[in-house]
Protein backbone atom coordinates (compact mmCIF):
# COMPACT_ATOMS: atom_id res chain seq x y z
CA UNK A 1 0.00 0.00 0.00
CA UNK A 2 1.57 3.32 -1.17
CA UNK A 3 1.10 6.24 1.06
CA UNK A 4 -0.06 9.54 -1.00
CA UNK A 5 -0.30 12.97 0.64
CA UNK A 6 -3.17 14.90 -0.82
CA UNK A 7 -2.45 18.35 -0.83
CA UNK A 8 -3.58 21.43 -2.60
CA UNK A 9 -0.23 23.33 -3.54
CA UNK A 10 3.40 21.65 -4.42
CA UNK A 11 6.36 22.17 -5.25
CA UNK A 12 10.36 22.67 -4.70
CA UNK A 13 10.19 26.07 -4.43
CA UNK A 14 6.67 27.34 -2.78
CA UNK A 15 6.49 28.28 0.58
CA UNK A 16 4.09 27.39 3.73
CA UNK A 17 4.30 25.40 6.92
CA UNK A 18 2.03 22.44 5.41
CA UNK A 19 3.58 22.74 1.44
CA UNK A 20 7.22 22.38 3.62
CA UNK A 21 6.04 19.16 5.96
CA UNK A 22 4.35 17.92 3.35
CA UNK A 23 7.59 18.10 0.59
CA UNK A 24 10.14 17.06 3.10
CA UNK A 25 8.27 14.57 4.68
CA UNK A 26 7.88 12.92 1.41
CA UNK A 27 11.29 13.09 0.14
CA UNK A 28 12.75 11.99 3.61
CA UNK A 29 10.89 8.92 3.19
CA UNK A 30 11.38 8.56 -0.54
CA UNK A 31 15.68 8.32 0.38
CA UNK A 32 14.72 5.43 2.76
CA UNK A 33 13.10 3.25 0.38
CA UNK A 34 9.52 4.28 1.01
CA UNK A 35 7.27 4.46 -2.56
CA UNK A 36 5.86 7.85 -2.22
CA UNK A 37 3.00 9.84 -4.28
CA UNK A 38 1.90 13.68 -3.82
CA UNK A 39 -1.42 14.32 -5.36
CA UNK A 40 -1.99 17.68 -5.75
CA UNK A 41 -4.26 20.61 -7.88
CA UNK A 42 -2.31 22.37 -11.21
CA UNK A 43 -2.27 25.27 -8.78
CA UNK A 44 1.19 26.92 -8.72
CA UNK A 45 0.81 28.07 -5.01
CA UNK A 46 -1.39 29.52 -2.13
CA UNK A 47 -0.94 33.02 -3.23
CA UNK A 48 -1.95 32.08 -6.93
CA UNK A 49 -5.56 31.98 -8.40
CA UNK A 50 -6.97 29.23 -7.25
CA UNK A 51 -8.91 28.87 -10.39
CA UNK A 52 -5.74 28.92 -12.70
CA UNK A 53 -4.14 25.67 -13.64
CA UNK A 54 -0.67 26.98 -13.96
CA UNK A 55 1.08 23.01 -14.06
CA UNK A 56 -0.14 20.60 -16.18
CA UNK A 57 -1.82 17.74 -15.49
CA UNK A 58 -0.51 14.42 -15.18
CA UNK A 59 2.63 12.38 -13.30
CA UNK A 60 5.94 14.41 -12.52
CA UNK A 61 8.38 13.73 -11.05
CA UNK A 62 9.90 16.75 -8.25
CA UNK A 63 13.00 16.15 -6.54
CA UNK A 64 12.72 12.58 -6.43
CA UNK A 65 9.66 12.02 -5.48
CA UNK A 66 6.08 10.93 -7.79
CA UNK A 67 3.76 13.70 -8.11
CA UNK A 68 0.37 13.17 -9.83
CA UNK A 69 -1.01 16.19 -10.91
CA UNK A 70 -5.06 17.37 -11.27
CA UNK A 71 -6.99 20.44 -12.75
CA UNK A 72 -9.15 22.32 -10.35
CA UNK A 73 -12.64 22.97 -10.23
CA UNK A 74 -13.47 26.97 -10.84
CA UNK A 75 -13.56 29.03 -7.98
CA UNK A 76 -16.74 31.76 -7.23
CA UNK A 77 -14.00 34.32 -5.65
CA UNK A 78 -16.92 36.55 -4.45
CA UNK A 79 -18.89 33.47 -2.43
CA UNK A 80 -15.76 32.49 -1.23
CA UNK A 81 -14.65 35.60 0.57
CA UNK A 82 -17.71 36.50 1.77
CA UNK A 83 -17.59 33.15 3.92
CA UNK A 84 -14.06 33.43 4.62
CA UNK A 85 -14.09 36.49 5.95
CA UNK A 86 -16.60 35.60 8.75
CA UNK A 87 -14.32 32.43 9.48
CA UNK A 88 -11.54 34.39 10.29
CA UNK A 89 -13.77 36.90 11.96
CA UNK A 90 -14.97 34.02 14.05
CA UNK A 91 -18.48 35.09 13.29
CA UNK A 92 -21.20 31.89 13.20
CA UNK A 93 -21.91 30.77 9.72
CA UNK A 94 -24.54 28.20 8.34
CA UNK A 95 -24.08 24.73 7.23
CA UNK A 96 -24.87 26.27 3.50
CA UNK A 97 -21.67 28.87 4.28
CA UNK A 98 -19.64 26.26 5.11
CA UNK A 99 -20.57 24.64 2.17
CA UNK A 100 -20.09 27.33 0.12
CA UNK A 101 -16.32 27.93 1.77
CA UNK A 102 -15.75 23.93 0.87
CA UNK A 103 -16.93 23.71 -2.37
CA UNK A 104 -14.48 26.77 -3.26
CA UNK A 105 -11.55 26.26 -0.97
CA UNK A 106 -9.53 24.23 -3.53
CA UNK A 107 -11.63 21.07 -5.44
CA UNK A 108 -10.60 18.80 -8.10
CA UNK A 109 -13.29 16.46 -9.79
CA UNK A 110 -10.23 14.72 -11.82
CA UNK A 111 -8.68 14.49 -8.93
CA UNK A 112 -11.53 12.81 -6.55
CA UNK A 113 -12.81 10.17 -9.24
CA UNK A 114 -8.95 9.19 -9.15
CA UNK A 115 -9.08 8.43 -5.30
CA UNK A 116 -12.37 6.48 -5.45
CA UNK A 117 -11.08 4.31 -8.57
CA UNK A 118 -7.56 3.44 -7.08
CA UNK A 119 -8.16 3.40 -3.01
CA UNK A 120 -6.76 -0.46 -3.00
CA UNK A 121 -3.28 0.65 -3.39
CA UNK A 122 -3.18 3.41 -1.52
CA UNK A 123 -3.24 4.93 1.89
CA UNK A 124 -4.56 8.53 1.67
CA UNK A 125 -3.01 11.24 4.21
CA UNK A 126 -4.74 14.51 3.81
CA UNK A 127 -3.25 18.09 4.52
CA UNK A 128 -3.68 20.70 6.13
CA UNK A 129 -7.27 20.35 7.11
CA UNK A 130 -9.00 23.59 6.22
CA UNK A 131 -9.42 22.95 2.08
CA UNK A 132 -12.38 21.74 -0.08
CA UNK A 133 -9.84 18.88 -0.93
CA UNK A 134 -9.47 17.77 2.75
CA UNK A 135 -13.32 18.53 3.83
CA UNK A 136 -14.06 16.52 0.84
CA UNK A 137 -11.98 14.58 0.29
CA UNK A 138 -12.04 12.24 3.72
CA UNK A 139 -15.49 11.07 2.78
CA UNK A 140 -14.20 9.04 -0.56
CA UNK A 141 -12.19 6.43 0.94
CA UNK A 142 -12.45 7.06 4.92
CA UNK A 143 -11.28 3.55 5.49
CA UNK A 144 -8.01 4.23 4.05
CA UNK A 145 -7.70 8.01 5.05
CA UNK A 146 -6.09 10.00 7.53
CA UNK A 147 -5.55 13.67 7.79
CA UNK A 148 -2.20 15.50 9.20
CA UNK A 149 -4.35 18.35 9.84
CA UNK A 150 -2.07 21.25 10.98
CA UNK A 151 -4.62 22.52 13.12
CA UNK A 152 -5.35 25.79 15.14
CA UNK A 153 -7.44 27.11 17.06
CA UNK A 154 -9.49 29.25 14.64
CA UNK A 155 -12.86 29.63 12.52
CA UNK A 156 -11.95 27.20 10.65
CA UNK A 157 -11.72 24.40 13.31
CA UNK A 158 -15.08 25.22 14.24
CA UNK A 159 -17.15 24.57 11.43
CA UNK A 160 -19.18 20.96 11.74
CA UNK A 161 -17.57 19.77 8.35
CA UNK A 162 -14.92 20.25 9.91
CA UNK A 163 -16.14 18.31 12.98
CA UNK A 164 -17.50 15.93 10.28
CA UNK A 165 -13.77 14.83 8.50
CA UNK A 166 -12.13 14.18 11.98
CA UNK A 167 -15.17 11.57 12.07
CA UNK A 168 -14.96 10.31 9.15
CA UNK A 169 -11.01 9.83 9.13
CA UNK A 170 -9.06 6.40 10.53
CA UNK A 171 -6.43 8.48 12.09
CA UNK A 172 -5.28 12.05 12.41
CA UNK A 173 -1.44 12.83 13.06
CA UNK A 174 -0.66 15.50 14.84
CA UNK A 175 2.38 17.72 14.66
CA UNK A 176 2.60 18.20 18.39
CA UNK A 177 1.17 17.17 21.95
CA UNK A 178 -1.06 21.14 21.82
CA UNK A 179 -2.53 20.32 18.60
CA UNK A 180 -3.31 17.03 19.61
CA UNK A 181 -5.37 18.45 23.04
CA UNK A 182 -6.85 21.33 20.67
CA UNK A 183 -8.41 18.63 18.41
CA UNK A 184 -9.38 16.49 22.01
CA UNK A 185 -11.51 19.57 23.52
CA UNK A 186 -12.86 20.88 20.22
CA UNK A 187 -13.68 17.27 18.63
CA UNK A 188 -15.37 15.09 22.23
CA UNK A 189 -12.30 13.57 22.31
CA UNK A 190 -11.93 11.89 18.75
CA UNK A 191 -14.17 9.28 19.56
CA UNK A 192 -14.40 8.02 16.02
CA UNK A 193 -10.51 8.50 15.10
CA UNK A 194 -7.32 7.26 16.05
CA UNK A 195 -5.17 10.21 17.22
CA UNK A 196 -1.56 9.51 16.38
CA UNK A 197 1.43 12.25 17.75
CA UNK A 198 3.72 11.97 14.43
CA UNK A 199 5.81 15.25 15.43
CA UNK A 200 7.40 16.72 11.98
CA UNK A 201 10.92 16.05 11.09
CA UNK A 202 13.29 18.97 10.94
CA UNK A 203 16.46 19.08 8.26
CA UNK A 204 19.93 19.42 9.70
CA UNK A 205 21.64 22.76 10.04
CA UNK A 206 24.54 21.92 8.45
CA UNK A 207 27.10 24.54 7.29
CA UNK A 208 25.30 27.41 8.79
CA UNK A 209 27.78 30.54 9.69
CA UNK A 210 26.40 33.67 11.40
CA UNK A 211 29.81 35.22 10.48
CA UNK A 212 29.38 34.98 6.92
CA UNK A 213 25.60 36.46 7.55
CA UNK A 214 27.42 39.00 9.63
CA UNK A 215 29.69 40.18 6.86
CA UNK A 216 27.25 40.22 4.07
CA UNK A 217 24.96 42.20 5.80
CA UNK A 218 27.28 44.43 7.46
CA UNK A 219 26.30 44.06 11.30
CA UNK A 220 29.55 43.27 12.89
CA UNK A 221 28.88 41.96 16.54
CA UNK A 222 25.68 44.05 16.78
CA UNK A 223 23.30 41.94 18.61
CA UNK A 224 19.92 41.08 16.79
CA UNK A 225 16.90 39.61 17.61
CA UNK A 226 15.76 37.19 14.07
CA UNK A 227 11.93 36.71 12.76
CA UNK A 228 11.71 34.44 9.89
CA UNK A 229 8.58 33.80 8.13
CA UNK A 230 5.40 35.27 6.86
CA UNK A 231 5.44 38.63 7.97
CA UNK A 232 1.67 39.75 8.43
CA UNK A 233 -1.27 39.85 11.17
CA UNK A 234 -1.84 36.16 10.73
CA UNK A 235 1.75 35.73 12.21
CA UNK A 236 1.17 38.36 14.60
CA UNK A 237 4.11 40.35 13.48
CA UNK A 238 3.22 43.39 13.77
CA UNK A 239 2.97 42.80 17.86
CA UNK A 240 6.91 42.26 17.31
CA UNK A 241 7.28 45.01 15.47
CA UNK A 242 6.24 47.61 18.09
CA UNK A 243 7.04 45.94 20.54
CA UNK A 244 10.64 46.48 19.51
CA UNK A 245 9.80 49.88 19.07
CA UNK A 246 9.18 50.14 22.71
CA UNK A 247 12.44 48.32 23.36
CA UNK A 248 14.22 51.15 21.90
CA UNK A 249 12.01 53.64 22.91
CA UNK A 250 12.73 52.51 26.80
CA UNK A 251 16.54 51.72 25.50
CA UNK A 252 17.54 54.44 23.06
CA UNK A 253 21.49 53.63 23.26
CA UNK A 254 20.91 50.14 22.58
CA UNK A 255 22.88 48.27 19.64
CA UNK A 256 19.58 45.94 19.48
CA UNK A 257 18.34 45.29 15.50
CA UNK A 258 15.50 43.78 14.54
CA UNK A 259 16.46 41.62 11.55
CA UNK A 260 13.19 40.26 9.48
CA UNK A 261 13.15 38.33 6.74
CA UNK A 262 10.11 36.16 4.48
CA UNK A 263 7.54 36.75 2.06
CA UNK A 264 5.24 39.96 2.59
CA UNK A 265 5.66 43.06 4.61
CA UNK A 266 4.93 44.49 7.59
CA UNK A 267 5.08 48.72 8.51
CA UNK A 268 8.10 49.63 10.30
CA UNK A 269 7.72 52.92 12.59
CA UNK A 270 9.91 55.59 11.42
CA UNK A 271 11.60 55.96 14.81
CA UNK A 272 13.18 52.58 14.91
CA UNK A 273 13.75 52.42 11.18
CA UNK A 274 17.51 52.34 11.72
CA UNK A 275 17.37 49.40 14.14
CA UNK A 276 15.41 47.26 11.88
CA UNK A 277 17.52 45.10 9.00
CA UNK A 278 14.31 43.86 6.15
CA UNK A 279 15.44 42.03 4.25
CA UNK A 280 12.04 40.37 2.06
CA UNK A 281 12.71 37.15 1.00
CA UNK A 282 16.47 35.67 0.75
CA UNK A 283 17.96 33.10 0.12
CA UNK A 284 17.89 29.67 2.00
CA UNK A 285 21.72 29.65 2.94
CA UNK A 286 21.02 33.27 3.92
CA UNK A 287 18.21 31.99 6.67
CA UNK A 288 20.35 29.67 8.05
CA UNK A 289 23.41 31.92 8.24
CA UNK A 290 21.14 34.20 9.96
CA UNK A 291 19.69 31.51 12.59
CA UNK A 292 23.31 30.74 13.51
CA UNK A 293 23.69 34.94 13.47
CA UNK A 294 21.04 35.88 15.63
CA UNK A 295 21.27 36.82 19.08
CA UNK A 296 17.84 35.22 19.69
CA UNK A 297 14.87 34.29 17.58
CA UNK A 298 11.35 35.40 18.34
CA UNK A 299 8.04 33.41 16.86
CA UNK A 300 4.89 35.88 18.13
CA UNK A 301 2.33 33.94 15.53
CA UNK A 302 -0.43 32.64 18.25
CA UNK A 303 -2.05 29.85 15.85
CA UNK A 304 1.12 27.27 15.30
CA UNK A 305 0.94 23.06 14.80
CA UNK A 306 4.51 22.40 15.36
CA UNK A 307 6.51 25.96 14.03
CA UNK A 308 9.89 25.03 11.77
CA UNK A 309 11.63 27.99 12.30
CA UNK A 310 12.23 27.38 16.19
CA UNK A 311 13.49 24.14 15.76
CA UNK A 312 15.83 25.25 12.84
CA UNK A 313 16.98 28.16 15.61
CA UNK A 314 17.30 25.41 18.09
CA UNK A 315 19.51 23.04 15.79
CA UNK A 316 21.95 26.42 15.26
CA UNK A 317 21.93 26.22 18.99
CA UNK A 318 20.14 29.82 19.74
CA UNK A 319 17.16 30.72 22.22
CA UNK A 320 14.37 31.96 21.00
CA UNK A 321 10.92 33.75 22.13
CA UNK A 322 7.56 32.83 21.80
CA UNK A 323 4.28 34.23 22.73
CA UNK A 324 2.58 32.58 26.02
CA UNK A 325 -0.59 32.50 23.70
CA UNK A 326 0.30 29.93 21.67
CA UNK A 327 0.05 26.51 23.75
CA UNK A 328 2.43 24.83 20.76
CA UNK A 329 5.06 27.03 20.61
CA UNK A 330 5.15 27.42 24.76
CA UNK A 331 4.92 23.73 24.96
CA UNK A 332 8.19 23.76 22.88
CA UNK A 333 9.92 26.14 25.20
CA UNK A 334 8.83 24.46 28.60
CA UNK A 335 10.18 20.88 27.59
CA UNK A 336 13.12 21.80 26.19
CA UNK A 337 14.34 24.74 28.11
CA UNK A 338 15.27 26.74 24.87
CA UNK A 339 13.74 29.88 25.61
CA UNK A 340 11.54 32.10 27.04
CA UNK A 341 7.47 32.77 26.80
CA UNK A 342 6.35 36.30 27.02
CA UNK A 343 2.51 37.55 27.53
CA UNK A 344 2.86 41.03 27.60
CA UNK A 345 5.56 43.92 26.44
CA UNK A 346 7.23 44.29 30.03
CA UNK A 347 8.18 40.24 29.71
CA UNK A 348 9.67 40.78 26.63
CA UNK A 349 11.34 43.85 27.70
CA UNK A 350 12.66 41.42 30.65
CA UNK A 351 13.67 38.14 28.08
CA UNK A 352 15.17 40.42 25.35
CA UNK A 353 17.47 41.78 28.37
CA UNK A 354 18.44 38.46 29.92
CA UNK A 355 19.62 37.09 26.16
CA UNK A 356 20.88 39.66 25.50
CA UNK A 357 23.12 40.55 28.46
CA UNK A 358 23.65 37.67 29.03
CA UNK A 359 25.45 35.58 26.30
CA UNK A 360 26.15 32.31 28.65
CA UNK A 361 22.39 32.08 29.11
CA UNK A 362 21.86 32.74 26.07
CA UNK A 363 24.33 30.12 24.77
CA UNK A 364 23.29 27.57 27.39
CA UNK A 365 19.32 27.57 26.79
CA UNK A 366 20.18 27.13 22.56
CA UNK A 367 21.93 24.19 23.13
CA UNK A 368 19.07 22.83 25.37
CA UNK A 369 16.55 23.28 22.64
CA UNK A 370 19.31 21.54 20.26
CA UNK A 371 18.98 18.81 22.45
CA UNK A 372 15.17 18.45 22.41
CA UNK A 373 15.39 19.20 18.40
CA UNK A 374 17.47 15.71 17.96
CA UNK A 375 15.84 13.91 20.34
CA UNK A 376 12.07 14.19 19.32
CA UNK A 377 12.00 15.74 15.67
CA UNK A 378 15.22 13.88 13.70
CA UNK A 379 14.26 12.79 10.11
CA UNK A 380 15.28 9.19 11.32
CA UNK A 381 12.82 9.45 14.32
CA UNK A 382 10.22 10.91 12.39
CA UNK A 383 10.28 8.53 9.31
CA UNK A 384 10.61 5.49 11.86
CA UNK A 385 7.61 6.66 13.35
CA UNK A 386 6.01 6.92 9.95
CA UNK A 387 7.17 3.63 8.61
CA UNK A 388 5.69 1.56 11.44
CA UNK A 389 2.29 3.43 10.70
CA UNK A 390 2.18 1.90 7.45
CA UNK A 391 3.17 -1.31 8.53
CA UNK A 392 0.14 -1.27 10.97
CA UNK A 393 -2.01 0.11 8.17
CA UNK A 394 -0.85 -2.69 5.98
CA UNK A 395 -1.56 -5.24 8.27
CA UNK A 396 -4.94 -4.68 9.45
Amino acid sequence: MKPAFVIPFYGAAIGGGAETQCRMLAENLTRRGVEVEIITTCIRDFMSDWSHNHHDAGLDQVNGVAVRRFQVRPVNGEVLNNVNQKLMAREPVTIAEELDYANNAVNSDAMYHYIGENKRHYAYFFMPYLFGLTLHGVNIAPERSFMIPCLHDEGYADMRMTRRAFAKVSGALFNSPAEMRLAMRLYDGLKLTEPILMGEGVDEMDGADGSRFRAKYGLGETPFILYAGRRDHTKNTPLLVEYFRRYIKLRPGSPLKLVSMGPAGVDIPEETENHVLDLGYVPLQDKRDAMAAATMLCQPSLLESFSLVIMESWLCRRPVLVHSACEVTRDHVELSGGGFAFGGFPEFYEQVEALTNNPALADAMGLRGQKYVKANFSWDVICGRFIRLLEAVEAL
